[in-house]
């Protein structure tokens, strides 16, 4: 990845479009956000680093309560991927 600081800066308002999504704190190459559930209102975190040492961003999507997500946050890191690959070409 080219910029991975000028990408996790491109998300953001990608990530505020997402339902249910809240943006919490937001500095040079880091994003985190809460997302609620639909059903439930549990809320997960959402975290985006950018490493520009690597070369690369990392995610990660973590359930505050609970044993199993059902996929969810898998699936949530999935679409943010994508979302990445859209914004850096």
């Amino acid at each position: 990845m080219a910029e991975p600081v000028a990408a996790v800066q491109a998300l953001q308002p990608l990530l505020e479009l997402m339902p249910r999504t809240n943006l919490v704190d937001q500095s040079e190459g880091y994003l985190h956000a809460t997302v609620s559930s639909a059903f439930f209102g549990f809320v997960d975190d959402l975290e985006i680093y950018a490493d520009p040492i690597r070369g690369l961003v990392q995610a990660r999507s973590v359930s505050r309560l609970g044993d199993s997500d059902l996929g969810v946050n898998a699936k949530r890191l999935a679409d943010v991927k994508l979302l990445l690959q859209g914004v850096t070409g």
